[in-house]
């Protein structure tokens, strides 16, 4: 078992959190996956985030998150290092939670905006992902006073100059050129179902 104290962790970095924990422990799990996770809006409710004052019923608002799901016994299981929930969390539980919580126990603001948003899933093989992944961190930095939104990993950049920054091709919901493609809620809970 994968304990989250263990894990490589950078607040607001979750896409290098995932390639970490993907290189450090593919050798655990029968398949595993990293998973963005957005909208076309990059307006993304997610609850039970540790950032939330109250993440049973305030979300985050992600422009984009990326967790790993991973198989082991023909069970998946999600790592989310940013979530309140168990780690791992089975699937299905934390799809429920983070994305269908019961309208009776959020605010209705809330329950509107994430249905009128959507939330969609683009799972990419962890051999690919680790292949084709690439950041600078040129996303992080602010575009007006030049400083980092949130302080960046102590080690270097995943970059590849081969392939350049590949990061915001992974969000772009045009982009084919890489691997994975989007689905929304029901494609991706079917994705999982066997």
């Amino acid at each position: 078992m994968v304990e989250r104290e263990n894990c490589v962790y950078t607040a607001c970095f979750c896409e290098e959190n995932v390639y970490k924990f993907i290189s450090e422990n593919s050798g655990h799990f029968e398949d595993m996956f990293a998973v963005f996770i957005s909208n076309p809006l990059k307006q993304c409710a997610i609850w039970y985030q540790k950032m939330s004052e109250d993440p049973t019923v305030i979300p985050v608002c992600w422009d984009y998150h990326v967790v790993v799901i991973a198989k082991k016994s023909l069970n998946f299981l999600v790592y989310d290092l940013d979530t309140a929930l168990s780690f791992p969390c089975p699937l299905e539980e934390y799809l429920s939670q983070c994305f269908r919580p019961s309208p009776s126990e959020i605010s209705q603001w809330w329950y509107q905006f994430a249905i009128k948003t959507g939330h969609y899933f683009r799972p990419v093989n962890s051999y690919d992902f680790l292949e084709t992944f690439s950041s600078d961190r040129s996303h992080m930095i602010d575009k007006t006073t030049g400083r980092w939104n949130s302080p960046p990993p102590k080690y270097e950049p995943i970059f590849k100059p081969d392939l350049g920054s590949t990061l915001l091709d992974f969000l772009d919901f045009e982009n084919t050129s890489l691997p994975g493609k989007w689905l929304d809620y029901d494609q991706f809970s079917q994705y999982f179902s066997n």
